[in-house]
């Protein structure tokens, strides 16, 4: 097939050394877009800074097992976002050849046919099964309940108009992965039966959701699901007026141009209470406050009041550099927590 107009090699970063025959699946994994990455990649900083924090407290971890336990949550982020965004990208090629900005991914452009697509999915759902095996059955529960959560995505917006919010189930859902990582996920009892076998399925239920533990996180949970609605909807301005000729629905169709930052300061400041909610039922102390939940309402109002929705250029800086400034904020605050109380300061 020839080239496409308005397409360009990625030449930067592995771009420069990889063959041409590979650089349409980096594109796939979103390799060029390092933005998509962390949006992912926050969720699981911020589940590494509650992780540690919360009882009992970890205080034989040292900054090296830290770092390690991070890169190797970075590789899984690489590998899953790949997988998500391959795909999604495989589910919406017909709505992206009608899209500006999507009808140069590689499989509109016809660079990978739909077959390829879903074998590379396949491949990469067994690299990453292979790297989150040593944390155990847990951690791979939650990868596959994560996943199916993010296959849905694509197919949300046929149909609806709130696509958003199951994107936030899915990339939030990181923080119960984590918790699993380091043997203190608060779903362990609903999920692993061995634990209690005098139990049954709602004895199980029952004693997760009374536990202060699974409340704080569910606060922590719906946190992020808010935070990724407001960043996502404010992105998917970029294409608002593509969308409305393709039918694809989405909080940014639905909310529109003057609906959607009143929509998002109300989020945020939902989003603002779960943060402190889950502190209070966790038992932390004013590093976070003042660092996460302080930083977070500051810098979340202010990205949405500077954030132009008719400039695609200020919406993908809303997702990128703008939201970044939060996820920071919020692991900053939770990894002050952790070194305030391990030296006592």
């Amino acid at each position: 097939m020839g080239v496409v107009q308005g397409y360009r090699k990625p030449s930067h970063g592995l771009f420069r050394f990889i063959p041409d025959a590979w650089v349409p699946y980096a594109e796939l994994m979103r390799l060029d877009r390092q933005s998509g990455f962390w949006a992912f990649y926050w969720h699981y900083l911020i589940g590494i800074g509650f992780a540690i924090n919360i009882p009992p407290f970890s205080n034989d971890i040292d900054l090296m097992s830290l770092v390690v336990l991070a890169a190797h949550l970075g590789l899984w982020t690489t590998i899953f976002r790949g997988i998500t965004c391959t795909w999604n990208d495989n589910l919406d090629q017909d709505f992206d050849r009608q899209v500006a900005r999507c009808r140069v991914r590689p499989i509109p452009r016809g660079a990978v046919t739909t077959s390829q697509a879903h074998f590379f999915t396949a491949l990469q759902i067994a690299a990453g099964a292979w790297v989150l095996y040593p944390y155990g059955d847990l951690t791979l529960i939650h990868a596959a309940i994560d996943g199916v959560m993010l296959f849905i995505y694509p197919l949300l917006k046929r149909c609806t108009d709130f696509p958003q919010v199951e994107l936030g189930f899915g990339l939030s859902y990181a923080i119960f992965l984590v918790t699993s990582t380091v043997g203190k996920d608060p779903l362990a009892p609903l999920l692993d039966p061995s634990l209690d076998p005098s139990l049954d399925f709602l004895g199980r239920l029952s004693k997760v959701v009374k536990s202060p533990l699974a409340q704080s996180a569910a606060c922590l949970y719906v946190a992020g699901i808010l935070w990724c609605v407001i960043f996502d909807t404010i992105y998917a301005h970029q294409d608002y007026l593509d969308d409305l000729k393709a039918g694809v629905k989405g909080l940014a169709v639905r909310l529109g141009r003057k609906g959607t930052k009143p929509a998002c300061y109300a989020a945020t400041a939902v989003q603002v209470g779960c943060l402190v909610l889950a502190g209070h039922l966790a038992g932390f102390g004013t590093p976070y406050y003042a660092i996460s939940c302080g930083g977070d309402a500051l810098l979340l109002a202010w990205m949405i009041w500077v954030v132009d929705l008719e400039d695609g250029d200020s919406c993908a800086w809303a997702f990128g550099p703008g939201s970044a400034y939060v996820g920071a904020s919020i692991s900053a605050g939770l990894m002050a927590e952790f070194w305030s109380r391990k030296y006592g300061f």
